[in-house]
């Protein structure tokens, strides 16, 4: 007798050397949220990257400032511009060659690199900061009228009336937790939160004679972020990767007295591979397209993507992918510090790997001209003693640009190794009537899982997919 069975794609099942079940995440795809042929939603190719302008090196940071309507970058050793026609201006030069912080006042752009600190404005120029107390900052913000900073050890901030001035009566030091500080954040409450290695703390202005603002007590947490930049901001919550003292690195959302916990076990063995010193310089970013908000986690081997949406509406197990860049490989995508340009609405992104600035593009999967291998896993099947007679997932078809929309379909009985591969096409252009069908797949004496797998200059979704077996 035959029967039905319905597959998700989310996310699969695999195991490891350590006698253990693994999920299996999506890898070039993400999920979108909407009913559609009695499923919740379907899997769709992450979009591609196209060039839009040139740098001056690899991409350090950016920054959309609203007040003088500008883009700007840390491009190599120089602060750049980037216009809406993707002509770059560059502006001065900017030490070191780690992550840049950058911010802004209502008068200046200002950037924070190798422990020196930098302002722009169109009367003033670009200039740096030389002022003796400015120490060696690793992080600030802009609040209430200061750029307020931390060297790791000490929190200080401008004086009122001068972006340029460092009073040395004017710091303090975060003290709920004997721990090194790490970086700054200005809130939606127009407070500052002072990031710990195992804890944060909030600080609020209240114009005292010196230091100007005071602690807020009562909303300390006993958690905090293993590195400077492991911290982001998405609709007015802050995502970290952190931990309390007792616990390993994992992934959490900070809500005014409480955290969260986003990371699922596969995010916390995958990041357990990693050392604290390794994780010292992840990189958290967020941005939002098509209605999809993601948080991105820079690992050195990874990039992890986190869907907020998703995770809003179906729980974290299903909320997290991996975007790489190459074919066959882990190479971890390389677009980093995105910017949402408003003057021409499309996010802009870096390159980690050379000069090479480029944008958000829907229309290819294609990173820079170069294919990307996307990958999709079911979760593992009993099926004993049957046979697989069909197996049909719902495509778009007919929207393929090229002709080399193939899909690659594997089985695995054991999780590890998977079979030869069937061949089939995704379609191809202007057949809209096309089924994505395999048959005849064979026997399963026990349980069975299935891997497909993609590498094509053209973007293509799956949903709902169904096996007949018996």
């Amino acid at each position: 007798m035959q029967a039905t069975s319905l597959l998700t794609l989310i996310k699969g099942d695999k195991v490891n050397s350590k006698t253990d079940y693994r999920d299996a995440l999506p890898v070039n795809m993400y999920a979108v949220r909407r009913p559609i042929l009695g499923a919740d939603g379907y899997m769709i190719q992450q979009q591609g990257l196209t060039q839009f302008a040139t740098g001056s090196g690899i991409d350090r940071g950016g920054f959309w400032n609203d007040r003088q309507r500008l883009h700007f970058r840390v491009s190599g050793n120089s602060l750049i511009t980037v216009a809406a026609d993707g002509t770059v201006a560059t502006l001065g030069s900017i030490s070191g060659m780690d992550t840049a912080v950058l911010d802004c006042s209502f008068n200046t752009q200002a950037v924070c690199a190798g422990g020196r600190f930098w302002l722009y404005d169109s009367t003033l120029g670009f200039r740096e900061v030389t002022d003796t107390d400015l120490g060696d900052p690793i992080d600030f913000c802009w609040v209430d009228g200061y750029y307020f900073f931390t060297d790791g050890e000490f929190i200080y901030h401008t004086d009122i009336t001068n972006e340029s001035v460092i009073d040395p009566l004017k710091f303090a030091t975060a003290e709920f937790i004997p721990d090194f500080t790490y970086g700054v954040a200005k809130t939606e409450d127009n407070k500052v939160m002072v990031f710990g290695r195992y804890s944060i703390e909030y600080f609020v202005n209240q114009a005292t004679t010196a230091f100007a603002f005071t602690r807020v007590a009562s909303r300390a947490l006993k958690i905090g972020i293993v590195g400077t930049h492991a911290k982001c901001e998405v609709a007015g919550k802050y995502y970290i990767l952190g931990s309390r003292k007792e616990e390993a690195v994992s992934f959490h959302r900070i809500g005014v007295g409480q955290t969260e916990k986003l990371a699922t076990r596969e995010i916390d063995q995958i990041l357990q591979d990693y050392t604290d010193d390794q994780l010292e310089k992840v990189v958290l970013e967020s941005f939002e397209s098509d209605g999809t908000t993601f948080v991105m986690i820079h690992l050195p081997n990874h990039v992890l993507m986190f869907n907020q949406t998703i995770a809003g509406a179906a729980g974290v197990d299903q909320a997290w992918s991996i975007w790489k860049s190459d074919v066959m490989g882990s190479d971890p995508c390389r677009a980093k510090h995105g910017v949402f340009d408003k003057r021409i609405n499309k996010w802009i992104f870096g390159d980690k790997l050379g000069s090479t600035i480029g944008q958000l593009d829907a229309s290819v999967a294609t990173q820079y001209g170069n294919i990307a291998e996307w990958e999709l896993y079911t979760p593992f099947l009993y099926l004993e003693d049957q046979s697989i007679d069909e197996l049909e997932i719902e495509t778009i078809p007919g929207f393929t640009s090229t002709l080399d929309a193939t899909v690659f379909l594997s089985m695995t009985y054991n999780g590890i190794t998977y079979s030869n591969e069937w061949v089939q096409m995704y379609g191809l252009p202007a057949e809209y009537s096309s089924r994505f069908l395999v048959r005849r797949l064979g026997g399963v004496e026990n349980w069975v899982g299935f891997k497909m797998r993609g590498a094509t200059r053209s973007r293509m979704a799956f949903g709902r997919a169904t096996i007949k077996h018996g």
